[in-house]
C-alpha cells in the first residue's frame, strides 16, 4: 500500500509545471494557448491550490493583453488584477 502512494505524482507539483509551461506561453505572446494550459491546469489538477491561485494572476494579465483595444475591459480586467494582488497579500 505505501509504494502505492510512492508511485502517485505529486498534484502541486504538476500544477507547478502546468504553470511554468503556462509563463512560458505568455512571455512568448502565445496568450490564447497560456489561458488554454491554465483551464487545464484547473480541470486536470484541483488540488494544486498553490499554483491555482498563482494562476489567477497570470490569468489577469493574459486577458488584460486580449483586451487590448477594448477599453472597457482593460479597465475590468486592470481592476480585477489590482484586487486580486490585494487579496493574496492579505
Amino acid at each position: 500500500m505505501l509504494a502505492a502512494c510512492a508511485d502517485k505524482p505529486d498534484p502541486e507539483q504538476q500544477g507547478a509545471q502546468m504553470l511554468c509551461e503556462a509563463r512560458q506561453l505568455y512571455a512568448e505572446t502565445r496568450y490564447d494557448a497560456a489561458r488554454d494550459t491554465i483551464l487545464s491546469l484547473r480541470r486536470r489538477f484541483p488540488m494544486a491550490l498553490d499554483a491555482r491561485r498563482q494562476a489567477i494572476l497570470l490569468m489577469d494579465s493574459i486577458e488584460l493583453q486580449l483586451a487590448e483595444g477594448d477599453s472597457l475591459k482593460q479597465e475590468f480586467f486592470r481592476r480585477k488584477l489590482s484586487f486580486d494582488i490585494e487579496k493574496m497579500r492579505k
